[in-house]
């Protein structure tokens, strides 16, 4: 193969203007005279070709699964040279020296946070720099999540003249804002170097990989919800969904491995497969002081009552919680379950004095117990709306009252067993559902409407049957259809789940909720209201 290969050129006059081409190890910029313009391999092959420039990008994206990517796709690369990872990790691990925190390496990245922030120097296309003249620039896309970038071509100034400098790109990670005030934004050395599959763009040596979050990737102050949503109170939440952040901050953990290995094994928090007939995932291995965060949104003040799902093989077993580090409960006894994997529901009030979003805290006291999930149910009052209703926490009163069901067992035997309401564990997620359903059942829920308005209604389903074509659902309140049928996607199971969604209207005040059965075949979570505003 024939390689035209050449190094950076170097344009100073009046203003020096240092172009950079790569990184040494003990240096940031240094000086050549030529340029690479044209590489007849694909993109991956030029940055391999590059020797001592581009080792650390290759080897983020090797780890990421990209490499592919580039040899066989047409993509925009905005690459980062070794000095950018250097910089990114030496400033990392000097803040991790000072907490007494292990250092972070490419290699010990965890591969969720290496990925999204890799992605962000890959754009869809080939998308030249003479496509990004227009006084805002380019709105550029990522290679994975639609992660919108921009690209906008500007020309440096030089011996006197505004403008009268090589081009440039600003590249800008847009935080998926419209205010340019909230990105962050570095610039290129060297543009438009063709390959036979794509453009490369060369970053300069000052950039920061993962241009301002990687600190706070790596070595987080706060912890952050685990599937990016506060989790719902009122609501149920699986203990195996701690936030993300890691030891100390996220949780604490006496050691550095999961000893069950499930679930989230890169993480130092112990999971496993519950035994005992359940159906899901329990944390174990616990110890005094060890600590787990959950970000949660709580939907209303007042009081609440929590269920925990726990196991012990003794009798003097102590935990509490804290909201944003203040007690929220006393010590909480764990009743001698007569085994690891023999399972109750411990039931606790508990009063929640402040409303929206917060972080919720399990402390181990004196731990030898598993903990499996947590529901969270209005102790004596409606569900609020705006807010979450486990489907399982359909009204009292039995059969024709509070539900209906076509025969009188709870076919799941599980949360209310005495009742015709067939009741599940569900996995992943923790807590219960709602399954075996079947045409003309129902169950009523009694909700409080804060404010009159409209409401984004998500019915929280699974089934792995295509949908009804005359729906597999409608929510009624007092009486009155507002949805008309809704269908229950194809999710591929009973326990993978996704929302169906309707717009819908609610006047303010004290209501009555039913979720009526036009088909069956599917399984039923949660039914989540959310203002329009």
């Amino acid at each position: 193969m024939n390689k035209k290969i050449f190094s950076y050129e170097i344009v100073a006059a009046g203003l020096a203007l240092c172009l950079y081409a790569g990184c040494r190890r003990d240096t940031g910029f240094y000086q050549a005279k030529e340029s690479v313009h044209q590489f007849s391999g694909n993109s991956y092959d030029f940055l391999k070709s590059q020797k001592g420039i581009y080792d650390s990008f290759l080897y983020v994206l090797d780890r990421v699964g990209l490499a592919d990517s580039l040899k066989n796709g047409s993509y925009t690369i905005f690459a980062p040279t070794n000095a950018s990872f250097q910089q990114a990790i030496a400033s990392v691990n000097q803040l991790r020296a000072i907490q007494g925190r292990p250092a972070q390496y490419l290699s010990t990245i965890p591969l969720n946070q290496l990925d999204t922030l890799t992605c962000r120097y890959i754009i869809k296309g080939v998308v030249p720099s003479d496509s990004m003249t227009e006084q805002d620039g380019k709105a550029l896309t990522a290679v994975r999540y639609d992660y919108p970038m921009q690209g906008k071509l500007v020309s440096t100034s030089a011996e006197g003249y505004v403008g009268g400098g090589p081009q440039i790109i600003q590249y800008s990670d847009t935080k998926g804002v419209i205010y340019t005030r909230q990105w962050s934004t570095s610039n290129t050395v060297a543009i438009d170097i063709k390959t036979s599959n794509g453009l490369i763009n060369v970053l300069a040596a000052d950039h920061v990989f993962g241009f301002d979050e990687f600190i706070q990737r790596m070595d987080p102050t706060y912890s952050t919800p685990f599937n990016g949503i506060p989790l719902p109170i009122p609501g149920q939440i699986g203990l195996n969904q701690y936030d993300l952040g890691g030891e100390l901050v996220a949780y604490h953990d006496n050691d550095a491995s999961n000893i069950g290995g499930q679930y989230r094994p890169t993480e130092g928090v112990d999971i496993e497969v519950s035994g005992g007939g359940e159906n899901g995932y329990d944390v174990g291995w616990t110890n005094p002081l060890e600590w787990m965060n959950y970000t949660v949104n709580i939907a209303d003040t007042g009081h609440y009552l929590m269920l925990l799902r726990a196991s012990s093989p003794v009798g003097d077993a102590t935990l509490h919680f804290e909201l944003d580090n203040r007690r929220l409960t006393g010590e909480i006894k764990i009743a001698n379950t007569l085994g690891w994997q023999n399972y109750s529901n411990i039931s606790v009030p508990v009063v929640f004095p402040v409303k929206g979003v917060h972080v919720l805290r399990i402390v181990y006291d004196y731990a030898q117990y598993n903990l499996r999930f947590l529901v969270f149910l209005p102790d004596g009052k409606p569900f609020p709306v705006p807010g979450t209703i486990p489907a399982i926490a359909f009204n009292p009163g039995g059969e024709g009252v509070g539900y209906h069901d076509d025969d009188a067992s709870n076919n799941g035997g599980q949360y209310r067993p005495q009742e015709g309401v067939d009741i599940e564990q569900t996995k992943e997620d923790g807590g219960y559902d709602i399954g075996w359903t079947n045409p003309g059942e129902w169950m009523d829920y009694t909700i409080d409407v804060k404010n009159t308005g409209q409401y984004m209604l998500a019915v929280t389903a699974g089934s792995p049957n295509d949908a009804n074509t005359n729906g597999s659902f409608r929510v009624e309140i007092d009486g009155k259809d507002i949805t008309g049928p809704m269908d229950c996607p194809n999710t591929g199971g009973y326990q993978n789940w996704k929302d169906a969604t309707k717009l819908v209207y609610l006047e303010k005040g004290v209501h009555v909720m039913r979720l009526y059965e036009l088909s069956g075949a599917y399984n039923l979570r949660k039914y989540t209201f959310t203002a329009m505003q």
